[in-house]
């Protein structure tokens, strides 16, 4: 896209279904004519005109981006821009130094599909101030929108011929391709705008997304700030003088506005640069970076949004598909299985909601299912509740309380080979999952079951506790069925004679891997382990699973078989070595960085963040190749040419020897899981019901941290005194008060404190800024 690729993928609404511009593909830059490009006039060009394509210098904001083309004659600069308060997308060229140059704008219209392949070229009605581009019949597009179109909009008389693809040609002969072209007469200035009315309006107010409310939410005394200036205001950190972590702290500060940028396109149009498609929600991934996204910022009104959409997408047998349709147009009946941990998470996230919402209305929703027909009739929140219940209760390994592996479990990698291992196989993580997700529902029905009425009163009591059963059982059948010589097993394999296989464990003899970090980590952040066995199994972690630039699923690449697949699919049959193949992905490794939080481990959390910014990276991994620096990376990628060459010089990898580069960006839960755990788990700031929770991990290093988080809507800075251990808060001050607290729970370590929200709101100022100072042992 650097490379004079202006506006592409341009949609409204689902991102691959109603398309307007073509996505740019090819990475070698062997496929120019996608998008929207520029030619000028050059009389040094052969043909009289130069394509804008590789740029002098470039820039990139949180809604725009600038080229800057310096040539013999002077200096071009290119805009576009995607603002947040208007519906439109912005294009603008100016030249900065030189004489005025002609311009043709050239748009590679995608209406019938991604390619742009339409029957016929798009139908163009123009005028002295715009062009509208309406699809022709027979297009994928006139069948979903037979009245829809998109418009090109400039100052009257700025544009001087407006055509099809013939301008494009030396012979000005139409090829019949389906492109616009734009042509200026010599000019200084040009600029346009993109608008989109392909979507009818009345489907635009059935299918729009709650969306991030961060005006509203400000006071009437204060200034209305802009949309992304409030966003990359809502969470900042500023270091202690003279502290040496301050520089890493500020680039810390520094990558926040990036990641909530990244973790907004998860959530609103789910796709990301190297993964062009998309559109759905896939269940576990909405329910983990969005969902941690809007906590953190402190947004309940879309996040109450959010859950009820994905309570709309479950199976009305009780479980969840994959990944579903967030638009109700799109929505298909007959949805499929899908891998056995995903079930838990819609049940960990309405639990998370009703934890940090207390939130009754809920329960009075209608929300349907999904069914072979599509939406059913609408039923009670509780139903929902029962029938996902109901399904975990039956989806375990025959004689064990554990869940069955099913299709597989949050390692896309690693789908069973065998059907036989769906049903016998169990994983681990799934199950410490199982038991998170459980213990959450239930504490959160059982909080709010005193405000409810009559027969939902009781219900909730009675899937309290239903939960709790199961959760206690799969807790204890982990300890007994899953641990071997005092290591948690990656998988356990149940034979029909009663034997148990343990995989991904030292005694593994079937996949050559003797160590899983999943397993560990989800154990520790849930207290499924004692403080000695966490301690023991983080021990596992530092000697087998710690590369320099974090910590890796596996403490060696699954094997590469080129051929029938034994154990595990993709990981077996893949070519790629990268994301989960490659074993270091930065998902898993943000997972271990809060299962650091919970332990207490205050100088290792914040090392773990900082492996994840890509500002300074090469710095703290000295084998890191530079990577733009402003956008979540969903893996670390060790350059080898092939599978053999991994197997064979992985070592190299833990040595720092080999190069490492920057994964697929932008899409993914990581940014969302990110901002998370830097206010709940770094800072320690969470919003639980009726009470603040204060339980911040932070090296004494950072004695003097001073930050800022959104709290009910309002900016709350925070100044820390920071002991010699960084955990146990011993005293909370609001603006000079000093507020009653309680202790909260963690085996592990001193616990965190929660503080009535009565009280932290009778001692906050009506205007002005409100100062919490954290004094921590």
């Amino acid at each position: 896209w650097m490379a004079g690729t202006f506006h592409s993928q341009v949609t409204e609404g689902h991102v691959s279904l109603n398309r307007m511009l073509s996505t740019r593909r090819s990475y070698l830059g062997l496929r120019a004519a996608q998008g929207l490009r520029i030619f000028v006039e050059s009389p040094d060009a052969a043909n009289g005109w130069a394509l804008l394509d590789e740029p002098s210098a470039w820039a990139v904001g949180l809604d725009s981006c600038r080229w800057w083309y310096s040539h013999d004659g002077g200096l071009i600069e290119v805009s576009s821009t995607a603002p947040a308060e208007s519906h439109e997308l912005g294009l603008s060229i100016r030249v900065l130094s030189g004489p005025a140059v002609g311009f043709l704008i050239c748009a590679h219209v995608a209406l019938g599909g991604d390619d742009g392949q339409d029957p016929e070229p798009p139908r163009l009605e123009h005028d002295d101030a715009g062009v509208t581009i309406r699809p022709v019949e027979g297009s994928a597009i006139s069948a979903r929108f037979p009245d829809g179109s998109f418009r090109f909009a400039w100052e009257p008389g700025s544009i001087d011929q407006v055509c099809r693809d013939e301008a494009l040609f030396l012979d000005g002969r139409s090829r019949g391709l389906p492109w616009i072209t734009m042509r200026t007469a010599p000019s200084t200035e040009v600029c346009m705008a993109l608008t989109a009315d392909l979507v009818p309006a009345a489907d635009l107010a059935e299918q729009v997304l709650v969306g991030l409310d961060v005006v509203g939410q400000v006071p009437a005394d204060r200034p209305q700030p802009q949309f992304w200036g409030e966003i990359s205001g809502s969470v900042r950190l500023r270091p202690p003088a003279n502290s040496a972590l301050a520089k890493e702290v500020s680039r810390l500060d520094a990558v926040l506005p990036w990641f909530a940028h990244d973790a907004l396109v998860h959530y609103l149009s789910p796709r990301g640069l190297e993964q062009s498609t998309g559109g759905a929600w896939g269940t576990r991934d909405v329910c983990q970076g969005p969902v941690g996204l809007l906590i953190a910022l402190g947004q309940t009104t879309p996040l109450r949004d959010l859950i009820v959409r994905v309570l709309r997408a479950q199976n009305a047998r009780g479980d969840w598909p994959q990944s579903f349709e967030f638009y109700p147009r799109e929505l298909r009946g007959g949805q499929g299985d899908a891998h056995g941990d995903v079930i838990f998470w819609p049940v960990l996230a309405l639990g998370e909601y009703l934890a940090v919402t207390g939130d009754t209305s809920l329960f009075t929703e209608r929300i349907p299912f999904v069914d072979d027909d599509g939406a059913t009739a609408g039923e009670p929140m509780l139903e929902h509740v029962r029938r996902a219940l109901a399904t975990i209760a039956a989806s375990t390994v025959p004689g064990t309380p554990l869940p069955a592996y099913g299709h597989g479990d949050w390692n896309d990698s690693l789908q069973p080979a065998d059907p036989k291992l769906a049903a016998g196989l169990c994983s681990t993580w799934t199950a410490t999952l199982q038991v998170q997700a459980l213990r959450t529902l239930a504490g959160s029905l059982r909080s709010v079951s005193s405000r409810l009425d009559g027969q939902d009163e009781a219900d909730a009591i009675e899937y309290a506790d239903r939960s709790e059963r199961i959760a206690g059982g799969t807790a204890e059948a982990m300890h007994t069925l899953l641990m071997r010589d005092g290591v948690l097993a990656g998988y356990g394999l149940f034979g029909d004679d009663g034997s148990i296989e343990h995989l991904v464990h030292p005694s593994d003899q079937r996949t050559g891997l003797s160590y899983g970090l999943l397993q560990i980590i989800h154990a520790i952040s849930s207290d499924l382990l004692s403080p000695s066995e966490a301690r023991e199994h983080l021990d596992v972690i530092n000697e087998h699973l710690l590369g320099p630039d974090g910590a890796r699923l596996f403490d060696r690449p699954a094997r590469y078989h080129g051929g029938p697949m034994e154990v595990f699919q993709r990981a077996e049959a893949s070519t790629f070595f990268g994301r989960e193949i490659g074993i270091m992905y930065t998902h898993a490794h943000l997972r271990y960085a809060e299962a650091l939080a919970r332990h207490g481990d205050a100088g290792r959390l914040l090392e773990a963040l900082a492996l994840v910014n890509p500002i300074g990276v090469t710095d703290r991994v000295p084998n890191a190749r530079p990577r733009q620096s402003t956008c979540y990376y969903s893996s670390s990628d060790a350059t080898f040419p092939d599978r053999y060459e991994a197997a064979e010089h992985y070592g190299e990898v833990m040595a720092a020897t080999v190069p490492l580069e920057g994964g697929w960006r932008v899409y993914s839960s990581g940014p969302g899981i990110f901002l998370r755990l830097v206010v709940e788990c770094l800072l320690g700031v969470r919003r639980r019901g009726d009470l603040l929770e204060i339980d911040p991990v932070l090296a004494p290093a950072l004695d003097g941290l001073e930050a800022t988080v959104p709290v009910d809507g309002i900016p709350l800075d925070l100044t820390f005194r920071v002991g010699d251990r960084g955990v146990g808060p011993v005293a909370v001050a609001l603006n000079g008060v000093t507020l009653q607290t309680n202790p909260l729970s963690n085996p592990y370590r001193p616990a965190g404190v929660a503080i009535d929200m009565g009280l932290v709101r009778a001692s906050m100022k009506a205007s002005g800024r409100n100062n919490l100072e954290i004094q921590v042992s």
